[in-house]
C-alpha cells in the first residue's frame, strides 16, 4: 500500500522504538506494550514491509556467528532452551526447573518459552539467508487461516530476539551492532517492498566488520585450544 510521508515516518518510528527497547531494559512495561500494539497495527497494514525488516535483521545477525556455530543450520526439532546449552548454563533434564524458575535466570530468561509455531522454519531459513526468511515468513503466513497478522507478528519478533540473544551471548550487552542493523533495515526493507532486491553489496561489509570467528566460538563452548592439546607420540 502507498503511504503517506507522515504515515511513513511513523511506522519508520515505531519499528526503531521496537529495536531500541531490545537494548533498554528499563524501558517500562506500559511503554513496551503500546510499541508493540503500533509494531502489530503496522504489521496489519504492512505485511511486507515487517517480514522484510524481521527476516533480513535475523539473516544478518546469524551470518555474524561463527562458521561452527550450530544455530546456523538449526536442527529439526530447534527452538527451546535446550538448544543454547552448548554456549550457556542450562538445567539438567533432571532438575525439572520450571518455568518460573528458568524466568529467574537472566541468562535464559529471554529464551525461556520455545519459538512460536513456524518460527523455527523461518529461523533456519534466515541463518541461508535473507531472501530465503523473508519466502519462509511469507509461506507461513500464508499458510495461516485465522489471526494471520498476529502469527506474522509473533514469528518475526521471535526470530529477531532469537538471532539477537545467540550474538549477545558471544559478544555481551554493550554490542552496538545489532541496533545498527536493526536500524538500517529500516531503510533496506523499504527497499525491498518497493520491489528491488537486497542490497547485499551494502550489508556484507558490515557483516564482514562484525563477524565471529571459530576462536569465539571455542571459548564460549569451553572446548580446549586445539594447539594445545596432546601431540601425536604414537611415533616416537
Amino acid at each position: 500500500m502507498e503511504l503517506t510521508r507522515e504515515e511513513a515516518t511513523s511506522r519508520r518510528r515505531t519499528f526503531a522504538q521496537w529495536a531500541g527497547a531490545t537494548c533498554e531494559p528499563l524501558m517500562p512495561l506500559s511503554t513496551r506494550v503500546d510499541i508493540d500494539r503500533r509494531l502489530r497495527e503496522w504489521t496489519r497494514r504492512t505485511p511486507t514491509f515487517t517480514i522484510a525488516w524481521a527476516t533480513g535483521v535475523a539473516a544478518t545477525i546469524l551470518d555474524t556467528l561463527p562458521p561452527s556455530d550450530p544455530w546456523r543450520d538449526p536442527h529439526p526439532g530447534f527452538g527451546t532452551f535446550r538448544d543454547a546449552a552448548d554456549i550457556t548454563f542450562t538445567p539438567d533434564e533432571e532438575d525439572d526447573w520450571s518455568r518460573d524458575r528458568m524466568l529467574l535466570d537472566l541468562g535464559l530468561a529471554a529464551i525461556t518459552d520455545p519459538l512460536p509455531p513456524g518460527a523455527a522454519r523461518v529461523l533456519g531459513a534466515c541463518a541461508a539467508g535473507a531472501e530465503d526468511g523473508q519466502f519462509a515468513l511469507t509461506e507461513a503466513r500464508g499458510q495461516t487461516t485465522s489471526r494471520r497478522d498476529a502469527v506474522t507478528t509473533d514469528i518475526a519478533q521471535a526470530v529477531v530476539l532469537w538471532s539477537l540473544w545467540r550474538r549477545r551471548a558471544y559478544v555481551g550487552p554493550d554490542d552496538e551492532f545489532p541496533l545498527s542493523m536493526m536500524y538500517a533495515w529500516l531503510s533496506y526493507a523499504q527497499t525491498v517492498e518497493n520491489g528491488e532486491p537486497v542490497p547485499h553489496e551494502v550489508i556484507d561489509p558490515d557483516i564482514f566488520t562484525a563477524a565471529l570467528t571459530d576462536e569465539d566460538y571455542r571459548l564460549a563452548t569451553g572446548l580446549p585450544d586445539p594447539d594445545e592439546l596432546p601431540g601425536d607420540h604414537r611415533g616416537i
